[in-house]
C-alpha cells in the first residue's frame, strides 16, 4: 500500500506519521505500507497526470487532501466512496461544522475522511509588548488595533530585543494560506454566497488581500528572504507576535488570542482528510488503514505531536477539554467556517496563488502599486468566472 502525505513546514508531522505507520505495520505485519511526501502543487499535478494517462501515472492507495478538494476529486472519479467502509464516517463521528462541508451535496455519501484540522490564531509574548500594548485582549481584537500595536512594538525608540511578527510556514511569496483568514475576517470570499460568480475584486476580498500585502510592503513580514531560506523561520522566542494555526501556547511564555479582526472571535478552520484512490488494487485494504488511522488513540497521538486538532469527535472534545488555552479555542470553534467543498474552489485558489506570486515579486522589487492588485484580481476573477460557466 502506497500513501501520499501532504508536505508540511513542521517536520514533526512526518515523524509522527512515520511512527504511526510503524505501529500499523507491527499490528498488521502482512500489510506492507510506505509513504512519500508531496507538496500541494505536486499532488495536484500527480492527480491530473493520472487523469491523462492512468497506466503511466498510478495514484497512491491512500492520499491526504485538503477537505475542500473532495467534491472535485470525487466528480473526476479519482477517489472512492468511503461512507460504508470507514466506521467513523458510517457513524458520523465528527464535529458538525466538519461534516457540513464534507457532505455538502450528499449527506448519505462521503468520499474522504476528516483527519486533522488547524485554527489560525494570534500568539504574543507579554514581555515584548511592555510599554506598547497595555490591554492585549482589547487592543488586539481588531485588525486596526493589531496593526497599530505592530507599529508601536517596532518603533525606533524601542529596544530591538524581538522581531515584530513571525508567520511559521510562510516562505517566499505571500500565499493563499496567509491571506484567506484576513479575507474571511472582512466577510469576503472567492465566490458569491450562491456560488454563481467569483468575487475576487469585491471590496471585502480585495481589502483582505491588501491588508496582508501591506504587512510585506511595510517590512513587518519578510518575503523571499535569503536568511529565511538558509536558516529557516526564526524561533518563536525571538518574536513579539506569531500568527499560527498550530498550538504554540505554553512555549516560552506565549499567550494566545483569536485571529485579529474576526467577527465573534471565530475563524477559518483548515481541515485535512484521508482519501482512497478509486483505481487502487486493494481499496478495501486502503479503507481499513484509514479506519485504523482514525481510531481515537492513533489519531490523538498523531495530532498532538505537531499541535493540531484531531477531527474525530471524541478525540476533538477531549483535546479541547485538556487544552491550556481552551477558552480561546472554544471562542474559535464557536463560529467556525470552512472553505467550501465545491468543484471550482481548488482551482480558484490556484488562480489566486498565481496572482499573489506576481504581486509578491513586485513588492520584493519595490515596484508594487495598488493598481497591480486590482489588475491581478480582475484577471483571476475572469478565469474563475469562466470555470463556473463550465459547471
Amino acid at each position: 500500500m502506497k500513501i501520499w502525505l501532504l508536505s508540511d513546514y513542521d517536520h514533526r508531522k512526518h515523524l509522527a506519521f512515520k511512527s504511526m505507520l510503524a505501529r500499523f505495520s507491527a499490528a498488521f505485519p502482512d500489510a506492507k505500507a510506505e509513504f512519500s511526501v508531496k507538496s500541494r502543487r505536486s499532488l495536484w499535478e500527480s492527480l491530473f497526470a493520472h487523469l491523462r494517462d492512468p497506466k503511466r501515472n498510478p495514484l497512491a492507495d491512500v492520499i491526504e487532501i485538503p477537505q475542500n478538494w473532495t467534491e472535485l476529486l470525487s466528480r473526476l472519479g479519482l477517489i472512492a466512496e468511503l461512507g460504508g467502509r470507514v466506521d467513523a464516517l458510517a457513524h458520523r463521528r465528527f464535529p458538525d461544522f466538519v461534516l457540513k462541508e464534507l457532505c455538502r451535496n450528499d449527506e448519505s455519501r462521503a468520499f474522504s475522511a476528516p483527519w486533522w484540522l488547524e485554527a489560525p490564531a494570534l500568539f504574543y509574548r507579554p514581555q515584548a509588548l511592555k510599554g506598547a500594548v497595555s490591554d492585549p485582549e482589547a487592543e488586539l481584537a481588531s485588525w486596526d488595533g493589531f496593526r497599530a500595536a505592530l507599529d508601536r512594538v517596532a518603533a525606533p525608540s524601542r529596544r530591538k530585543e524581538f522581531r515584530v511578527l513571525s508567520v511559521p510556514g510562510s516562505s517566499g511569496p505571500v500565499s493563499v494560506a496567509d491571506v484567506l483568514p484576513r479575507v474571511w475576517g472582512r466577510r469576503g470570499g472567492l465566490f458569491s454566497d450562491d456560488f454563481n460568480r467569483a468575487t475576487f475584486t469585491r471590496e471585502e476580498t480585495a481589502g483582505g488581500v491588501e491588508d496582508w500585502l501591506e504587512l510585506a510592503i511595510s517590512g513587518k513580514i519578510e518575503i523571499f528572504s535569503p536568511d529565511r531560506f538558509e536558516n529557516g523561520p526564526r524561533p518563536a522566542e525571538e518574536c513579539a507576535f506569531i500568527m499560527s494555526p498550530r498550538k504554540l501556547s505554553g512555549r516560552s511564555g506565549l499567550r494566545m488570542l483569536p485571529y485579529p479582526g474576526y467577527p465573534s472571535g471565530g475563524g477559518l478552520m483548515l481541515v485535512y482528510n484521508l482519501s482512497v484512490s478509486a483505481s487502487g488494487k486493494d481499496p478495501e485494504g486502503a479503507a481499513a488503514f484509514v479506519s485504523w488511522a482514525l481510531e481515537n488513540r492513533n489519531l490523538s497521538l498523531f495530532a498532538e505531536s505537531f499541535g493540531v486538532f484531531p477531527c474525530l469527535k471524541p478525540a476533538f472534545e477531549e483535546r479541547l477539554r485538556d487544552e491550556r488555552e481552551g477558552d480561546v479555542y472554544r471562542r474559535l470553534f464557536s463560529a467556525p467556517e470552512l472553505k467550501p467543498n465545491i468543484m471550482v474552489y481548488p482551482t480558484a485558489e490556484l488562480l489566486l496563488e498565481r496572482a499573489l506570486w506576481n504581486l509578491s515579486l513586485k513588492i520584493a522589487r519595490r515596484d508594487y502599486d495598488r493598481e497591480d492588485l486590482t489588475r491581478e484580481l480582475i484577471m483571476a476573477q475572469g478565469e474563475a468566472d469562466y470555470l463556473l460557466s463550465l459547471y
